[in-house]
């Protein structure tokens, strides 16, 4: 315990050593968790961007004529029945082959028809949805006032169409006749999805006696995001075996995100690879030059019963607590500069979170660094003999 007690003293006596030896431990911590945390910023706000823009397939009526689409870039006069839903998810699943992924189907239904919002009737595009499946797939979707319907007499109506039409959270719009309260405002998009009302499904179908039919059918597949010749594959049986309908993927954003990161992460990984052997290198040095000119010391512990094993004990946990130190400070260190990186450079906007998995990885990167860098000179100096380690000048 004495030993122990006699080395950890001996950190703090060389404070300047030692601060050179944490300094080498923190910069590449810092690096690692600032690309970690980077790519993990970049992964969600490329997520939010791929799920505002659009779903992985889009499934609509086949031949769609031009001039039933509306001024905002809406089909509401042709429909594709419901029972096909069956039938293009079976497809999917015998693309993608994994029972356990889950498919997330989004159904819409379009209908254009008298609103009577505020003082003034005006035609207007109702989309019948799904809230609950519309937010699962489309996670950034937000509302900037109120909240998501919960009732079926609740609806949102897009940004552009409440500022217009001067409606605000808790007025009421008039559908056919059908009176429906405003619960939520949701946030532009400059999409066409603007300018909509938004109602529950089930009552959209039976304002317009629209039963069994749907406007649009959106799919979200995670295998079919990240990999293009599934997706074609899935479009392409879809449209060979499914009649009346079209299956595509007009934006594929998706795919091309998990392209980018996949290329990006090999690049980043390769940087913290050589920032690491760098540093192990720095501190293979530092600790060297440090064990040189305690030779003496290592002598004076030998000669009053200090075994090599106690030895290595006593100077490798000086090491490994510095690379423990190194991890906690390596960490925020990185964290800050991952905001500072967000704030000034990337712009990327999507918040900078606290992954704790990152933590860990951060401590044991620390004292792996110093551990490797440490053990060889350690186990070298503890084995010279005490009369060696008197010498005037002692050389490696």
């Amino acid at each position: 315990m004495e030993l122990i007690v006699l080395a950890m003293k001996d950190i703090l006596r060389r404070k300047g050593k030692s601060l050179y030896l944490l300094i080498a431990i923190v910069i590449p911590v810092a690096i690692l968790s600032t690309i970690l945390l980077t790519f993990d910023n970049a992964d969600s706000a490329l997520s939010n961007l791929a799920s505002k823009f659009g779903f992985t397939l889009i499934v609509q009526p086949k031949n769609v004529r031009v001039d039933r689409i509306n001024q905002i870039g809406v089909n509401t006069q042709e429909y594709i029945p419901e029972g096909v839903i069956g039938e293009i998810e079976k497809i999917i699943r015998e693309v993608i082959r994994n029972p356990k992924e889950k498919v997330i189907t989004v159904v819409r239904l379009y209908k254009e028809g008298n609103v009577l919002a505020g003082k003034s009737e005006v035609n207007s595009v109702v989309a019948g949805i799904d809230f609950k499946t519309e937010l699962e797939a489309k996670p950034s979707w937000t509302i900037t006032s109120g909240r998501w319907p919960m009732g079926d007499r609740e609806a949102v109506l897009g940004g552009t169409y409440a500022s217009t039409q001067r409606v605000s959270v808790s007025d009421t719009v008039t559908i056919g006749d059908s009176a429906f309260t405003v619960v939520g405002i949701l946030q532009n998009y400059n999409s066409a999805e603007d300018y909509m009302v938004f109602a529950p499904f089930a009552e959209v179908q039976k304002l317009f006696d629209k039963a069994g039919v749907v406007s649009v059918i959106n799919i979200q597949s995670a295998s079919l995001d990240k990999d293009k010749k599934l997706l074609q594959a899935a479009v392409e049986d879809i449209n060979k075996n499914v009649p009346n309908i079209m299956a595509l993927s007009p934006q594929q954003f998706s795919t091309m995100k998990y392209t980018l990161l996949k290329k990006t992460l090999k690049f980043l990984v390769a940087i913290v690879a050589a920032t690491i052997a760098v540093s192990i290198f720095s501190i293979f040095n530092i600790v060297t030059s440090v064990l040189y000119s305690r030779v003496k010391e290592i002598g004076l512990l030998k000669s009053v019963g200090a075994s090599r094993s106690q030895l290595l004990i006593i100077f490798l946990s000086e090491y490994l607590t510095i690379g423990l130190i190194g991890g906690m400070i390596g960490y925020p260190l990185g964290l800050l500069m991952t905001y500072l990186l967000d704030s000034f450079l990337l712009k990327l906007g999507a918040g900078i979170r606290v992954n704790l998995f990152y933590v860990p990885v951060a401590l044991l990167v620390g004292i792996f660094c110093s551990f490797i860098a440490s053990f060889y000179p350690t186990y070298r100096l503890s084995r010279i003999k005490i009369t060696e380690s008197f010498r005037t000048q002692w050389e490696g």
